[in-house]
């Protein structure tokens, strides 16, 4: 027997989703995750902990219409992957930053500007569910 809790996340659509991964100490990075819990991307750096990652979290999303894509066959490889890079910061630096890199090789340039495209309009579904405040 199900509980009505139940039915209503059964009938819920699933959701892209941001998940926390724990490194050496107290090293964080993150990992966005399709609805169907395929990961997408990755984060580039590790972050000193939950507050650095939850502020390289918010600049992210807040300005997730600003990124920029770069493709590349890594390392001689026959894979293609892209590398998101946020325009350079308001903290002063004048190169543009790379902040996601894609989880998975792609075989043809279209498909992984597809995938870079995808990780645009996760993005824009986890903004819709993202926790405000500070």
């Amino acid at each position: 027997m199900t509980t009505p809790v139940r039915e209503q996340e059964a009938r819920l659509p699933r959701r892209p989703r941001l998940v926390a991964v724990r490194g050496a100490g107290a090293q964080v990075s993150w990992t966005l995750l399709a609805a169907n819990g395929r990961p997408l991307a990755r984060s580039t750096g590790l972050f000193a902990g939950d507050d650095e990652l939850a502020a390289a979290l918010r600049e992210l999303l807040a300005d997730r219409r600003e990124l920029r894509f770069g493709l590349t066959q890594p390392g001689g490889s026959r894979e293609w992957g892209w590398t998101a890079y946020l325009p350079a910061r308001r903290s002063g630096s004048r190169e543009r930053q790379p902040v996601a890199r894609s989880a998975r090789g792609y075989l043809r340039m279209d498909q992984c500007r597809r995938g870079a495209a995808g990780f645009t309009a996760a993005l824009d579904l986890v903004n819709e569910s993202w926790p405000t405040g500070s």
